[in-house]
């Protein structure tokens, strides 16, 4: 009696499963805390802190402390030397042969002109804003994802349901045809053209079945949720956004593709790597801090107990002026700036290709309307052709072959609009995808299209 309870609760929890997966915008929910690519993605994103982080400490002063203790000697000899008011041209000789060393040193110093740490740190700074142009990019590349594995799994399930009510019609027909055969109306040829149109239709079937069990698996492992009962496509004649010209999006895409932003950014950090490479040969300039104490005791050639203790400290300006690198760097810079040029020709490349998909997307959106009402036309000119069809057999004016031509051409109709249907959808969010506007509110708009 306590079983049932249980098993209620977990019956509720699996409805709610369902209801949940039935919805587009929950599947890329769970998508972006399940999919792998994404997560990856978002662990580069969190990088770009760091990045800006070493970027400011490169400016910052660097302070390092040293000691060391060990056994040491020390010889010295001062000559012409004066003790002021008593005696002139000296001598004074130090001597330690073994004796206790100590040595401890600390010191500062903080960059002040330094052209190579500025290139590193611009370098770091663009780093940074290609790891957020990425994550962009993830972040549109998983809407996309998201979509066309909900759309492929809606579109199998209704192109099955679309075979499997022809082959019930072709099963229903044969069935008619036999009857008829048996009492004299029906010729075995008759017989044998539906028989064969059975399993035809039969293999069409059991293809499709199979493509929806791939496309489930598929849609499963990106959301974790079962693709059970969920929202079909609507008609989509008089949804579709109202376009702007190709021009308009074409230079858009330029301004805000999040592959043509990643491109520019590399060129730039090229860029900065030709001055770092040539600021290798720069003058710097450092603010330094620097203090150092020795001291050595011990037993020496002018006396058993000998100590010899030295005291050092500075604060100010150190300069730094490399006088020749031999052509190294030179020809290195060289070489950093024809990969600029090299980076540049590419950016080009991709902009042309970028223009290309986003006129054809373009050009795809602004005939669909037309094309989406010439083919339900065609529908439903097929439908109407079936009916009239299937009349025209019971008396005998029309072929078994016609008969069965005429279901599979108002199934291949209905197929075509819902093919159109989901490559509309689709290539709305690609025109979004590449002008760098896909977002959660596109992901909404199209979900608000499903019924």
């Amino acid at each position: 009696m306590k079983r049932l309870p249980l098993f209620t609760a977990l019956t509720f929890a699996g409805l709610t499963s369902t209801a949940h997966a039935a919805d587009l915008m929950s599947a890329w929910q769970a998508a972006q805390t399940r999919d792998p690519e994404i997560a990856a993605a978002r662990a580069l994103h969190e990088q770009a802190t760091f990045r800006q982080e070493q970027a400011k400490a490169l400016w910052a002063p660097m302070v390092s402390a040293n000691g060391a203790v060990g056994v040491g000697g020390a010889d010295s000899r001062i000559k012409g030397a004066e003790v002021p008011g008593m005696m002139s041209d000296m001598t004074f000789k130090t001597n330690v042969n073994v004796g206790a060393l100590t040595r401890a040193s600390i010191g500062a110093q903080k960059a002040w002109i330094s052209p190579e740490r500025e290139a590193q740190s611009k370098q770091l700074e663009l780093s940074a804003q290609i790891a957020q142009t990425q994550w962009q990019q993830a972040q549109q590349t998983l809407i996309m994802r998201t979509a066309q594995r909900y759309l492929d799994v809606v579109a199998a399930e209704q192109t099955l349901t679309i075979l499997q009510r022809q082959q019930k019609a072709v099963q229903q027909a044969a069935a008619e045809i036999s009857k008829r055969q048996a009492v004299g109306d029906a010729s075995v040829m008759d017989v044998q053209e539906a028989n064969a149109r059975v399993s035809e239709i039969r293999a069409h079937v059991l293809t499709q079945e199979n493509n929806l069990a791939t496309k489930q698996v598929a849609y499963r492992q990106l959301t974790g949720q079962e693709p059970t009962q969920l929202a079909g496509i609507a008609k989509v004649d008089s949804a579709l956004v109202n376009l702007a010209d190709a021009h308009t999006w074409v230079q858009r895409a330029k301004q805000q593709s999040p592959t043509l932003q990643m491109m520019g950014l590399q060129q730039a950090i090229q860029a900065q790597e030709a001055k770092r490479i040539k600021a290798g040969n720069a003058m710097t300039l450092d603010w330094v801090a620097q203090a150092q104490m020795d001291r050595l005791a011990g037993n020496g050639a002018y006396s058993s107990n000998a100590s010899n203790q030295m005291t050092q400290y500075m604060v100010g300006l150190q300069l730094n002026a490399p006088l020749s690198t031999g052509g190294m760097v030179e020809s290195r810079e060289r070489e950093a700036l024809k990969q600029v040029e090299k980076l540049r020709y590419d950016q080009e490349a991709a902009e042309l290709q970028m223009e290309q998909q986003v006129r054809d997307a373009w050009q795809s959106l602004s005939t669909a309307p037309a094309r989406l009402q010439a083919l339900s036309q065609s529908e439903q000119a097929s439908k109407a052709r079936l009916s009239a069809t299937r009349q025209a057999h019971r008396t005998g004016a029309r072929t078994t072959n016609e008969w069965l031509g005429a279901e599979h051409d108002a199934a291949q109709a209905e197929l075509a609009v819902l093919q159109l249907r989901t490559q509309t959808l689709m290539d709305q969010l690609r025109l979004y995808a590449a002008s760098g506007d896909l977002g959660e509110a596109q992901l909404r708009q199209l979900n608000a299209r499903l019924k």
